[in-house]
């Protein structure tokens, strides 16, 4: 073998380890999302290997990945995205960074210091990762996409398996094993599978058709009333998508004609025929069993958030640049707020935070920390509206309007929207498409 032919042997070798690190990053950060949440100690010993979370201490497998990305890959091209002016969501990632060094500053004094230095290495490997996976949408864009909702597929599989085997029962229903963080998770993906499906291809389009009642399902039975909305919203992507959307590309338009003719009768079928089956009653009756359990339930959560908004407001009056992350805990119990009937009961400096992602930053890093957390978000979803709209032109404004609610509730609820992939991935994909349009086609995409 010459030696111009190992050389080009070797540049391929390289490129298709990088591929598949760009994969298993990719879909890892979305299976673990979708992972089963064991209900106690006692039910998670008895879950098998493949249904628990892969870590190397408090390092989650995805980011291990995307570590090994950056060592081998990745240095050089993440230093350089930051000289691009025109870079998506540079200026967002910047705003991330700022508010992690911010946060990590103020958590110096903070009683959990190893804790917090975690949570700001986080948030900095975030930022990184939303500016790497950009890059790979733009230069991979179907792929990307399709990995992702994979993942999310696979987690959620996994999840359903695990719940029906160690079923939780609840006043006489089942639940999912994971509320929150599963049932959002499983929610977004019916969002980006109907964007699977406008963006790709026959074969694209038809593994979209065959994820999204699995989504569905298991998403009902979490017992998340903000997987419920985000999921009802995507619905109505996947109703937009089916009946309203006209995509640019022929080929697209074709596939989307022929499903929509041999889905309907389908559909309209089923609908009619599903409440009188015994399964399609028993389902309805678990669906409101839910429902009700759901609302006699949320009364006392509903006061828990008023209580967390008054307390880290009283926190930010008493401490206006922030208590650092674990430092919530002490400041919170001494709020009045805390000691009102309807705040939740804190155990730990290691578990309390105030249930929100505006929230949690503003306690951590006071009114500049509440201020960039803002900004990010606007700027992210920004990013993905121009990448979207960029893409799919009307389409793509109606998928953002329709997913961007759902973030702004995860937002107000919950406090890893900036720390974990869930927001982060979505919209370096939008993004990403959005650069590659802009390169093909740039009169397209002037007035975005």
């Amino acid at each position: 073998m010459s030696a111009l032919s190992i050389k080009v042997f070797g540049l391929v070798l390289v490129r298709d380890v990088e591929r598949l690190l760009i994969a298993l990053t990719i879909f890892f950060a979305a299976f673990v999302l979708c992972l089963p949440v064991p209900p106690n100690e006692d039910i998670a010993q008895l879950y098998p290997l493949w249904a628990n979370r892969i870590t190397i201490g408090n390092i989650l497998l995805h980011e291990l990945l995307f570590i090994c990305w950056f060592l081998f890959y990745g240095g050089r091209s993440l230093a350089s995205f930051f000289l691009t002016p025109r870079y998506p969501a540079r200026q967002a990632a910047i705003c991330l960074i700022i508010l992690a060094i911010w946060c990590g500053i103020m958590s110096l004094s903070a009683p959990m210091l190893e804790q917090d230095i975690g949570r700001t290495l986080r948030l900095l490997l975030n930022a990184a990762l939303l500016l790497a996976a950009v890059r790979w949408a733009r230069n991979s864009p179907v792929h990307s996409l399709l990995v992702l909702v994979l993942g999310f597929f696979s987690g959620t599989v996994i999840n359903l398996l695990i719940s029906f085997e160690y079923p939780l029962i609840v006043n006489g229903v089942m639940r999912l094993s994971g509320q929150n963080t599963p049932g959002v998770a499983m929610a977004v993906a019916i969002h980006l599978s109907a964007w699977l499906f406008i963006r790709g291809k026959r074969r694209e389009q038809l593994f979209s058709l065959l994820v999204v009642p699995v989504f569905a399902a298991a998403c009902t039975i979490s017992f998340s009333r903000i997987g419920w909305f985000v999921g009802a919203f995507g619905l109505l992507a996947w109703l937009y998508v089916l009946y309203f959307s006209q995509p640019y590309n022929p080929e697209q338009r074709r596939g989307i004609r022929i499903i929509r003719c041999c889905l309907t009768p389908l559909l309209i079928i089923g609908l009619l025929i599903a409440p009188t089956t015994k399964y399609g009653q028993i389902a309805a009756q678990w669906g409101m069993g839910l429902i009700e359990q759901k609302g006699s339930y949320d009364g006392q959560g509903d006061g828990e958030r008023l209580s967390y908004l008054k307390g880290t407001l009283e926190i930010v009056s008493k401490h206006p640049f922030g208590v650092g992350y674990s430092g919530f805990y002490k400041s919170y119990v001494l709020t009045k707020s805390y000691r009102s009937p309807e705040a939740a009961e804190e155990s730990s400096p290691l578990e309390a935070n105030p249930h929100a992602t505006f929230l949690w930053y503003a306690s951590t890093g006071g009114i500049p920390a509440a201020f960039i957390s803002i900004l990010s978000f606007i700027m992210l979803l920004n990013s993905m509206r121009v990448g979207l709209k960029a893409t799919l032109s009307k389409d793509g404004l109606v998928l953002f309007a329709l997913i961007a609610p759902g973030f702004l509730l995860m937002g107000l609820t919950v406090p890893y929207l900036f720390n974990g992939t869930i927001f982060i991935i979505p919209i370096a994909i939008a993004a990403g498409w959005g650069w590659l349009r802009l390169s093909e086609h740039p009169q397209s995409v002037t007035n975005t």
